[in-house]
């Protein structure tokens, strides 16, 4: 070797290392030689360590990618409500319709109804001042199942109808 040139460590080459382990031996016998590749150790370092990110990646995106049911609403007993709108709240994920219903004892609710998202209402011809408060409208909706006084009415069913008889759908996605 020449002044400048330095030999490289042992431990810093990437070419094969041969270990001897006594404990493999039997007596008697030399120790056991064995080959360590260290350019294959980081490889397989290398894609044990990207296979786990992946799967770590796909364990936290595949329920970001998965959207709620309506299990909670009776989707097969449709029913049509009458009443005055007290809210409209146009906001993602799913714009909110609330008003005043009057049963048959002249008791009032006020019923909370999930209709779609902003964007499929505006497809469907509908502007964030559709629906104000004081509105006289008759709604379309799937009723929750366990009584409470809330509905969904973003369905092809779904639909409001103003007392001037006009209505607005939510069916074109």
């Amino acid at each position: 070797m020449g002044p400048t040139e330095r030999e490289i460590p042992r431990f810093a080459r990437n070419d094969k290392i041969n270990y001897i382990f006594p404990s493999l031996s039997r007596p008697g016998q030399p120790g056991m030689a064995v080959d360590f590749n260290l350019r294959r150790c980081c490889m397989n370092l290398k894609l044990g360590t990207s296979i786990g990110l992946i799967a770590g990646l796909l364990a936290i995106c595949v329920p970001m990618w998965a959207h709620h049911g309506n299990s909670a609403y009776d989707e097969e007993h449709w029913v049509t409500l009458s009443g005055t709108v007290t809210e409209f709240i146009w906001a993602n994920p799913h714009c909110q319709i609330f008003m005043d219903v009057k049963d048959d004892k002249g008791a009032v609710a006020n019923w909370a109804i999930e209709s779609q998202s902003p964007g499929i209402l505006r497809r469907n011809s509908w502007t964030r001042t559709s629906v104000k408060p004081g509105d006289q409208i008759t709604i379309t909706l799937a009723p929750a199942k366990n009584g409470a006084p809330v509905g969904f009415s973003g369905n092809k069913m779904g639909k409001v109808v103003f007392h001037d008889g006009h209505e607005l759908k939510m069916d074109i996605r």
